[in-house]
Parts: C-alpha cells; sequence; structure tokens
C-alpha cells in the first residue's frame, strides 16, 4: 500500500534536509582537517641528457649542445640553482651525461635508464634531427618537456602544430621558413646554375625536399641534387661533378664532419661557387675558424639568429663562451641558451610539476638574453625581427644577412 501523500511530503523534506547537512558537515570538516601535501625531501634538481661524446656525430653535439647545456646551468647555479616554488628556495643543478655513442639503439636505452632508474626530474635533447625524432616517443610517453635545438624536421613540426605531439617545443627555424629564407636570398644575389647537396638522413632529406618543393614552386630547378653517406670520407668525385656542371650556386645539406671535408677538397680541386650555403657545421665556428678566415670568407649558413655586435649582453655572451671552450658560438647558440632560459623560467613559476611547466611553454612569453620570446610550431622560437641566414665575413663570427631589412651586414660572394 503507498503511503498517504502528506507523509510522503514530509519524508522527503527530511531526507532533503539530513543529506544536506551531513554533506556540508563532512565538507566543511574534510576542509579544515586536510594538510598541505609536503614535497619530499629535496637538496637538488637533476637533468639528465643522453649525448654523442663519440661517435660520427660528435662534432656537433660537442660544439653545439654541450657548451649550450654547461653554460645555462653554470649561470644558473652561480646564482644558488633554480629556484623551486614547492620548496621556497634555490636548489642547484646536477646535469646528469650519458655518451650515446652516436648510436640511436643506446640513446634510446639511456633515456629510459635517465627517466626510470635515475628518476631525473627533466631531460635535456640529444643531438641532431635524426635523434631527436627518434627520441620524441620516450618524451612523449613520460611527459618530459623536449626542448629540441637541434632538430629541423617538417614531420615533427606538423605533428606539434596538429597537437599530435604535446610535448616537444622546436627552437630552430624549421623548414618551411628556412627554404624560403633560402630561396629568397639566391634569387637576390642572382646565379646560373644550382646544385643541391645533401646527408643522406633524415636532416638532409627533410631540408632538402622542402628547399626543393620551395625553388620549384618558383620554377628554379637544380641542375643536379644528390646525396652522400653519412660518414663519407670522399667527396671529390661530387665536387667533379659540380665542376663539370659549372654549377655557380650550391646548398650542402650536411654535417661538421662532411662540411670540413667539401671545403678542404673543393679548394683542393679549385672549385669554389659563387654561392654556398650549408646547414650543421658550416655554423660553427669551433669547425670552421680553423680553416682560415679568409677560406671561409663568404660561406652562407642557416640558423643565423644573431649578431653577437648587437648589444653588450650578446658580446659578453660571446667572449665568455671564447673563455670557458676556446671558440666562439654559433649564430643561434644564444638562440639555444634562450629556449632553456625558456624551461628555468618555467620551473622558477611553477615548480617541478612538468605538465604545468609544458602548459606554460605552450603559452607564455618570456624574457631572455635575446629578448622577449615565445615557441611556435611551425616557427621555432621567435622573436620579432628575427634573421634565419648569417654569412662568414673575414671574422671567427658571423654576420646576419637575411632577411636583408633585419641583418647586420650585406651579402658577399664566396666565388668569382
Amino acid at each position: 500500500l503507498a503511503a498517504p501523500a502528506e507523509v510522503t511530503k514530509e519524508v522527503t523534506k527530511t531526507i532533503e534536509r539530513t543529506t544536506t547537512t551531513t554533506v556540508t558537515k563532512t565538507i566543511t570538516q574534510t576542509v579544515a582537517t586536510t594538510p598541505t601535501p609536503t614535497p619530499p625531501p629535496k637538496e637538488k634538481i637533476v637533468i639528465g641528457v643522453s649525448l654523442s661524446l663519440t661517435g660520427v656525430y660528435a662534432a656537433g653535439a660537442l660544439a653545439h649542445s654541450l657548451p649550450t647545456f654547461k653554460m645555462v646551468v653554470d649561470d644558473y647555479n652561480a646564482k644558488g640553482g633554480l629556484y623551486v616554488p614547492e620548496y621556497g628556495r634555490r636548489l642547484p643543478i646536477e646535469l646528469k651525461i650519458y655518451d650515446d655513442k652516436s648510436d640511436v639503439e643506446t640513446m634510446l636505452r639511456m633515456l629510459e635508464k635517465l627517466i626510470n632508474e635515475e628518476r631525473v626530474d627533466f631531460l635535456f635533447s640529444p643531438w641532431g634531427t635524426a635523434f631527436t625524432f627518434s627520441a620524441t616517443p620516450i618524451f612523449e610517453k613520460y611527459h618530459y618537456p623536449l626542448i629540441g635545438i637541434t632538430v629541423s624536421s617538417l614531420q615533427l613540426m606538423k605533428k606539434a602544430e596538429s597537437g599530435e605531439l604535446k610535448y616537444i617545443f622546436l627552437a630552430l627555424t624549421q623548414p618551411p621558413l628556412q627554404a624560403k629564407a633560402a630561396a629568397d636570398l639566391l634569387e637576390h644575389v642572382g646565379f646560373n646554375n644550382l646544385g643541391i647537396i645533401y646527408i643522406a638522413d633524415l636532416h638532409g632529406i627533410e631540408l632538402s625536399s622542402t628547399l626543393y618543393s620551395e625553388l620549384y614552386g618558383r620554377n628554379i630547378i637544380p641542375q643536379i641534387m644528390e646525396s652522400y653517406p653519412l660518414g663519407v670520407m670522399d667527396l671529390s668525385p661530387l665536387i667533379k661533378k659540380l665542376q663539370a656542371s659549372k654549377i655557380d650556386a650550391l646548398f650542402m645539406i650536411g654535417y661538421p664532419e662532411d662540411s670540413t671535408l667539401f671545403i678542404k677538397q673543393s679548394a683542393e680541386l679549385g672549385y669554389k661557387p659563387r654561392f654556398l650555403l650549408g646547414s650543421a657545421g658550416m655554423d660553427l665556428p669551433a669547425v670552421m675558424a680553423p680553416l682560415g678566415t679568409e677560406t671561409i670568407k663568404g660561406i652562407c649558413h642557416w640558423y643565423g639568429v644573431v649578431s653577437y655586435k648587437e648589444n653588450q649582453a650578446l658580446r659578453d655572451f660571446a667572449e665568455r663562451h671564447k673563455q670557458q671552450f676556446g671558440f666562439y658560438p654559433e649564430s643561434n647558440k644564444a638562440q639555444k641558451y634562450a629556449a632553456h632560459e625558456c624551461l628555468f623560467k618555467a620551473i622558477e613559476k611553477y615548480g617541478l610539476n612538468r605538465e604545468k611547466v609544458m602548459e606554460a611553454l605552450r603559452t607564455e612569453e618570456f624574457d631572455t638574453i635575446i629578448g622577449k620570446v615565445r615557441y611556435k610550431p611551425s616557427e621555432g622560437l621567435i622573436y620579432p625581427d628575427m634573421p634565419i641566414i648569417a654569412q662568414f665575413q673575414g671574422g671567427e663570427m658571423a654576420e646576419t644577412i637575411w632577411p636583408e631589412k633585419y641583418a647586420s651586414s650585406k651579402w658577399i660572394p664566396y666565388g668569382k
């Protein structure tokens, strides 16, 4: 039998009153008695990196990456370390470096060890496009921000743009902008016969194909477009082919060892194109300056972000780099340094929570040695009026030359 309506009404009112009172009391008591979480004891911040200290990639890693890591860590440790909000004080930074011997499988194992055994707080990136590309799934899996300071990849750029990759932050100018700037400069200086040579790995293949597409869209077709293998010991057959075809404008997409080999063997064979633009390797004073400032005069390279004459802070940065490592910084070393400043400033604001740090890197602007910057997936770490191409013009450090309106100097020919 159903209860009378007035009884049902009264019971409902009683239940509502009881439930409301009980829930209110429970919430009040919970809020009042829950303690603030105390972070575990911590005396230092550990940052790990798997880096090619030996092997075929060592020349690039030892000149591009290692000085960047050491400078930014040393500079923060000189201030007492990183301020960590949850501890209310600065903690010194320990940089833990493993040698991956330029072997990708070793690099992946080292990253897993740093994360799962060493329990590092953050990671720095491995060297180069191919290794960074291979490492990305591990950074994504464990939610570690990846500050990619030596990677230029159309594939990674598109995945970052789409949101498929959430934890990668590309610091360098990426292939579409590189290709556009190179094609613009080429048209500006003029040429008769164009060649493209590139190393047969991910960096060489991606950048050369992006460059070819940009040139093709302008009805510019290279007369020669050829690859050469990683670890090449003799480029003279390719150089002779360039000579025979009267290539007076050349793009070379390679690494330090093959770049210096090309310059030396070209000199021996008497080949000197009027226009020469290179990539990783041709940007490095550590690699280029020993060849002689007159020998390298006129050689252009991508990643020409900074002229160290711009202001006193950059001049001091360049001199400190020379004093500490024995060679001047490449044109985008300050950009690489700034990329890690962004990471450290995010940590000092949000603590060791990597998700919050990742979100800050995605959305916020940071004040760095090169000014106010932010990450943009399609363009890298950007700031207003940023040059893209630089050129050695008689000194150990290069001048920025393109786009011309942001340049510190005008282009000069390499050969005649």
